[in-house]
């Protein structure tokens, strides 16, 4: 008998299964650590390395520009084949994961459009 080890759902997990369970259905590259690359990236990343670029100079940019990589550094080491199991049982029941995933995306596209604006307009 194989003992189940409790695991907290959070967030990302959600994020990632929903692309990943949209991915296979639907046959595309847009799996889960690409979702979370992509959010990770225009989100957080290029705002932060804009922002770096226009106060402090391109050199401490460019440098900022190296956690671009813990995204999937960051897949590889919580999404493990037991965890994988774990998500699925989680969310057995979860219908539309695409009008969801699309969701996410539409925020993840108005906050980097918010963040930019911002960014514009204490830069002039």
């Amino acid at each position: 008998m194989k003992t189940r080890r409790k695991y907290r759902v959070c967030f990302l997990d959600r994020m990632w299964y929903m692309a990943e369970r949209f991915s296979e259905r639907e046959h595309n590259n847009l799996n889960g650590g690409m979702l979370l690359f992509m959010c990770w990236l225009f989100v957080i990343i290029m705002p932060l390395a804009l922002t770096l670029g226009y106060f402090f100079g391109p050199t401490i940019a460019m440098s900022s520009l190296i956690i671009v990589l813990l995204p999937s550094v960051f897949c590889k080491l919580r999404y493990t084949p037991t965890r994988r199991e774990a998500l699925r049982d989680h969310y057995r029941g979860m219908k539309r994961p695409g009008r969801r995933l699309t969701r996410i995306i539409l925020v993840a596209i108005a906050l980097t459009v918010a963040i930019f604006t911002l960014i514009l307009q204490l830069c002039r």
